[in-house]
């Protein structure tokens, strides 16, 4: 009897987290269906999936309604931006496949290198907005430097989310098997395994900052004590130039 009441208290939390994935994967799709939204509902999940790892996630509606509402503009400029070098790097590609030249060599390039920079941005870009308020350049630079700073995490993370999608867009039978599976909880599985490993790399991002800060205001705090000192040896040599017969009657008792 213990026995099986402990497995039900271990099943419970396993429970509860699934259905609130299946829940998040709803609001998700459903948020996605106008496509320029795709972007604030990427945000909202992630926002959401990075409360869960932490357990402070609340209430899932109320969460995930007041991340998009809060992050619509800037995560709908971000998923403008995203779309259009999708669009670009596409029209690259069926360029250089559909012309043997010098110039089509050179697109095939520039697309690889655009290809580069996408793929590096990506991986942290919805979930830096989630999490900082941000400029929109500062955002994409920074998820360039974690990415290119924290390159195990983001090979991590680029499987997490690649190896599906590869699969299930390449091997048209996996996709017929799995399809369902998008639809009731993939990407909100996806977000929420990619969020354990995104945590360890923000906390670690917490922690350089906090010691940079640290180290700001110690750094401080010697030059105001340095300040200080220096003031006061001025005071001190400001009383003697002031009181000069203090030191003289001193030196006629010694005499004396």
């Amino acid at each position: 009897m213990a026995e099986q009441e402990l497995k039900q208290s271990k099943l419970i939390p396993i429970m509860e987290t699934f259905g609130n994935l299946f829940a998040l994967n709803i609001l998700f799709l459903l948020f996605c269906i106008p496509v320029i939204t795709i972007g604030a509902s990427f945000t909202a999940m992630y926002s959401y999936t990075l409360k869960m790892v932490r357990k402070e996630e609340g209430t899932l509606w109320k969460s995930f309604w007041e991340a998009f509402k809060a992050n619509f503009k800037r995560a709908t400029a971000v998923w403008m931006i995203v779309l259009v070098a999708g669009v670009v790097i596409g029209g690259e590609i069926v360029f250089f496949l559909s012309q043997e030249s010098a110039i089509s060599y050179a697109y095939m390039i520039i697309a690889a290198i655009e290809i580069m920079v996408v793929a590096l941005a990506l991986p942290f870009l919805f979930p830096l907005v989630a999490r900082y308020d941000n400029t929109l350049g500062n955002t994409i630079k920074n998820s360039i430097l974690l990415s290119v700073g924290n390159l195990g995490s983001w090979i991590k993370i680029c499987l997490i989310w690649f190896m599906p999608v590869f699969l299930s867009g390449w091997y048209i039978e996996i996709f017929i098997s799995t399809w369902y599976l998008w639809l009731i909880i993939l990407p909100a599985l996806l977000a929420y395994c990619s969020s354990f490993i995104m945590r360890k790399v923000f906390d670690k991002v917490a922690r350089t900052k906090e010691n940079i800060e640290a180290e700001k205001t110690e750094k401080e705090t010697k030059i105001q004590e340095q300040k200080q000192a220096r003031a006061s040896k001025i005071k001190d040599k400001m009383k003697r130039f002031e009181n000069p017969e203090t030191d003289n009657g001193e030196g006629d008792e010694d005499g004396a």
